[in-house]
């Protein structure tokens, strides 16, 4: 085996979870900015400000990797002219395009998110579009790249939420707003989930070809073992809003600790989700239509 096949999943996985944690805390902040407790509000900062930094230096790695799989050895990795040629590659004009994103973001978070919103918007806006450019989302033009942008940009909000969400239940419940967060957030996350649910199903029927296709070929298979996974994420969620939420609002600390438990379990299965995800694309070929 060689090593790109090892590689190019891993940092993919990585760069996934840098985007999610990214976009996704920067989404929860646009959202519930007004009920954030101070030190919750200074955490979410920190974690788009290392998500987005650690993306502006892995990305150009993940370039250094295309340039080596071309080649065929890992001193192609470094040759400038295989980098050259990685760059004109559209998963190399990916990567560029990822990469201006995290830095647009890490300064946005570290400078300018009190002034304006703008900046960071365009940040998420092409780190979302940099995974639409290359492979399998581009095989029915726009309409599959824009729904990968929707499909993603809805796992972003669910998967950066996760750890705010814990962080709160850390704190002291009177002045988290814990209740108050968990409440909106689960009204958020009914629009959210539809969308992620209805742009995943047209999204994979139409890469594999059909409804026959998605049940029978090996990409359709782990295509619906991902969506397995995630209903059991978003059925823990629904019993998260409708048994743990609800005791929340008399701050409950025991109901807290539980909170935090099921988002620990949620985190588990999202990786697992990651890792099916970065197989579907690096490894798993595409059914012939």
């Amino acid at each position: 085996m060689e090593i790109w096949a090892i590689l190019a999943p891993l940092f993919k996985v990585l760069l996934y979870v840098l985007s999610f944690l990214t976009v996704g805390t920067g989404l929860f902040i646009f959202h519930f900015r007004s009920l954030l407790s101070a030190p919750t509000y200074s955490y979410c900062r920190k974690l788009v400000s290392r998500s987005s930094l650690t993306g502006s230096i892995v990305a150009p790695l993940l370039l250094l990797i295309t340039a080596g799989n071309i080649g065929g050895d890992l001193q192609s990795s470094i040759e400038p002219l295989m980098i050259s040629i990685a760059l004109s590659s559209k998963a190399g004009q990916s990567v560029l395009i990822l990469f201006f994103g995290f830095l647009i973001v890490f300064f946005w978070i570290a400078f300018f998110h009190k002034q304006s919103l703008l900046p960071g918007a365009l940040g998420f806006a092409l780190i979302l579009l940099s995974f639409s450019l290359y492979g399998h989302s581009t095989i029915n033009g726009f309409s599959s790249q824009l729904l990968i942008v929707l499909h993603l940009g809805t796992i972003s909000f669910w998967v950066g939420s996760f750890l705010p969400l814990r962080y709160s239940t850390l704190g002291k419940m009177e002045e988290e707003n814990l209740f108050q967060v968990a409440h909106r957030f689960g009204v958020c996350a009914v629009y959210y989930i539809g969308l992620l649910l209805i742009s995943g199903l047209i999204l994979g029927t139409i890469l594999v070809g059909g409804i026959e296709q998605l049940l029978t070929s090996d990409y359709g298979k782990a295509f619906l073992l991902k969506l397995g996974f995630v209903t059991i994420l978003l059925g823990l969620g629904a019993l998260n809003k409708f048994r743990l939420v609800p005791q929340l609002e008399n701050n409950n600390f025991s109901y807290a600790m539980k909170l935090r438990k099921s988002i620990n379990i949620e985190i588990c299965i999202l990786f697992i989700i990651l890792v099916i995800s970065s197989l579907l694309t690096t490894s798993i070929e595409l059914p012939l239509k």
